[in-house]
């Protein structure tokens, strides 16, 4: 049985859903700018509001990447996978070092979106309009990043692009 998603993600794929539907098909870029385009609107989101910009870690990029894939072959959206594992699970299969830390945190979000509701500014601006989205993306506490960017076919939709961001922290 599928977990449930949170209201916030619930009104999200709704509002992108009802755009794609609306729109007309677009030539996106490759996951690869995706992510880099991603990883530019959120850091200057953060610098604009005098927060530290995220740093790039393999580690999470490696588990944003496989979770957007997994997200996309397997046709369902969650931050939970059909087999359970969540964002800090994943984290730490992919080599995001948790031994020896005094403490840790990671935080996920998640979209999906065709054609111009598929970009990554489409996207990131859904993201942004939703206080639950926004308060990961603005989080303080945060400094590793890690960005998943995949298109393909979700759910039937040819031209769906799913985007994974996880960020977190480790206190040594």
């Amino acid at each position: 049985m599928p977990k449930p998603i949170c209201a916030a993600c619930a009104a999200l794929i709704l509002v992108l859903a009802f755009a794609a539907v609306a729109a007309g098909p677009v030539r996106a870029s490759d996951g690869t700018t995706g992510e880099a385009v991603m990883l530019r609107l959120i850091n200057h989101a953060r610098t604009q509001r005098g927060l530290a910009p995220l740093r790039v870690h393999a580690a999470l990029s490696r588990a944003a990447v496989a979770h957007s894939r997994d997200m996309m072959r397997r046709h369902y959206f969650s931050h939970s996978s059909p087999g359970g594992a969540s964002c800090a699970t994943r984290a730490r299969r992919a080599g995001y070092a948790t031994s020896g830390c005094r403490s840790w945190a990671i935080s996920e979000v998640i979209g999906w979106g065709m054609s111009i509701v598929g970009t990554p500014e489409a996207v990131f601006s859904a993201w942004m309009q939703s206080a639950y989205h926004r308060t990961i993306i603005l989080g303080r506490r945060w400094r590793d990043v890690g960005v998943g960017c995949v298109s393909g076919a979700f759910n039937g939709a040819s031209g769906s692009w799913m985007y994974t961001v996880d960020v977190a922290r480790r206190s040594k």
